[in-house]
């Protein structure tokens, strides 16, 4: 017994122009599509209750192909620097809020959107005699105060290989830790099976009411021992329903091989990943040269030529693809000469993780290799009060290049970054078809909405192998599938930041459902 869905604009995502006005759904699975009148004589007595679309439009449900689970749903417990304008509303409700593990955190402040930018000395006031730290809106730079600092026996002189200690004039430290530094502070925010599990939870929930019903993940050496991380993966996940594509921190790597864990249905795992630079807002991106706002300055070598081949070849030695973070032209460049090197195995394909900044001749070579890539088509908006000063404006053309890193032939797939960026899926196709934010524009980059909307439908389980049942609105397919109030096809600019999400459906079962509309 079904339910048959009418009357509505049902996109399948197989190809651009395929639409049904009705869907029959039975138990997990979709069963056919078509005219309603054909299913109403095919399905007859099998037709339990029938659901009136009233011109509503059907996607298959989303899948975020780059996020961190269980850091976004610590991160929805915690004051979010984001929501406050002035750094004293800022410290206000950091002040409030309740310490973790003994430990003061706020995340995602970007002094670029408050009055002031925070300091050391701030951060002391606040916390004069308790650990604290403020993390970036990018999580690749951190504000400690002195309590901290000492707690992680950093001293001004420390060098830290692929990261730094951010130094006042004087020479003094002045609180802030960029990208390897700031590995010692995963310890102290490393969570029990109990809050990882409460924070998927969180996550998750949060998830369904953006239409997401997947993700790829990459969170395995932030939140304790692995085993007990996987532990609450797999409680949770199983629990939801909801799959987790885990890629493997090259930290931990050796770890997971040693164990070969038994994976519920729920979870895979994928590449392993690394981090070659930072990130663009707090100039620790690796560029071919010095910032624009800053010329001493061209980023962070987060690992050496000679340690990311080593990091490859070990990869390769497991029968594992590797993904890797690179937003600077430079660091993608390092990535791209490593895996020309040393090719993915047969069949498969690396990972290019945000190529932010490409130059032209690179988009060449990576035409040649099997990768695919995670795009952040909101990285286009939350740049903009900074990307032109750290570029300037003839780099700015190799930024946020959509179109081209398509027609390289790489798969591309979509994802959100959270907690790094809003993982609401409107946003990112909004960004992807208009091109605009602030004063940058990048309407020769655009996609067409269908060639944005399979960032986060079909494209993603192509990646990981299950497009044969997800992905798309076929028979015999999951019935995973999101109901939005207006079809995304037909609106343009902000109206697509306002379509509703109305219901989202994973498996044949209602996990999300928006409240009505009070006239």
């Amino acid at each position: 017994m079904g339910k048959l869905y009418v009357n509505g604009i049902i996109r399948t995502m197989s190809h651009e122009t395929d639409i049904h006005s009705a869907m029959f759904v039975e138990g997990t699975r979709i069963i056919a599509m078509g005219e309603e009148g054909k299913l109403r004589r095919r399905f007859g007595r099998r037709i339990l209750s029938i659901v009136d679309l009233n011109g509503k439009a059907v996607y298959p449900a989303f899948t975020d192909a780059h996020i961190h689970l269980i850091g976004y749903g610590e991160a929805i417990g915690r004051v979010d620097a984001s929501n406050y304008a002035t750094l004293e509303e800022l410290g206000k409700a950091f002040v409030e809020a309740e310490a973790i593990n003994g430990l003061h955190v706020a995340e995602g402040y970007d002094e670029t959107k408050l009055d002031r930018a925070p300091t050391k000395a701030w951060l002391n006031q606040l916390f004069p005699t308790e650990p604290a730290l403020l993390k970036r809106t990018d999580r690749h730079t951190v504000l400690v105060n002195d309590v901290l600092f000492k707690q992680l026996g950093y001293k001004a002189s420390t060098v830290v290989e692929g990261g730094k200690i951010g130094l006042l004039e004087s020479g003094e430290a002045d609180g802030f830790l960029y990208d390897a530094a700031i590995e010692p502070l995963y310890a102290l925010q490393s969570g029990s099976v109990e809050r990882n599990k409460s924070s998927l939870r969180s996550a998750i929930k949060d998830l369904y009411r953006h239409g997401i019903i997947a993700a790829h993940t990459e969170d395995l050496a932030y939140h304790g021992d692995l085993e007990e991380v996987l532990q609450a993966y797999r409680e949770v996940t199983e629990e939801t329903g909801f799959h987790a594509h885990l890629l493997v921190h090259h930290l931990v790597i050796d770890q997971l091989i040693q164990m070969n864990p038994v994976l519920p249905s729920t979870l895979s795992t994928g590449a392993m990943k690394l981090f070659v630079d930072g990130a663009l807002g707090g100039r620790t991106a690796l560029l071919g040269r010095g910032y624009s706002d800053d010329a001493t300055t061209r980023g962070i070598e987060v690992h050496s030529p000679e340690q990311l081949e080593q990091l490859v070849k070990r990869a390769r030695s497991y029968g594992f693809t590797v993904a890797a973070h690179v937003i600077g032209d430079l660091a993608i460049e390092r990535f791209v000469a490593v895996l020309e090197k040393y090719p993915a195995p047969k069949g498969t394909r690396d990972r290019i993780i945000h190529a932010t900044v490409v130059r032209p001749e690179l988009l060449a070579r990576i035409r040649k290799l099997p990768v695919l890539i995670d795009v952040q088509p909101v990285f286009l908006l939350d740049d903009a009060d900074f990307a032109q000063e750290r570029l300037g404006l003839n780099r700015l053309d190799w930024a946020y290049r959509l179109k081209s890193l398509g027609e390289t032939g790489a798969l591309l797939c979509g994802g959100s970054d959270a907690p790094i960026s809003n993982p609401d899926v409107r946003r990112a196709l909004y960004a992807a078809t208009t091109g605009t934010a602030g004063n940058i524009n990048k309407t020769n980059e655009v996609l067409s909405m269908y060639e944005a909307l399979l960032l986060f439908t079909k494209n993603p389980h192509i990646a990981t192998d299950t497009h044969g049942r997800k992905g798309m609105l076929l028979p015999g397919y999951d019935a995973d599938f999101v109901i939005f109030e207006q079809d995304f096809y037909t609106l343009r600019g902000e109206a697509v930041l306002h379509n509703r999400l109305l219901e989202t459906v994973q498996a044949g079962k209602t996990v999300f459902e928006s409240a009505p509309v009070m006239n």
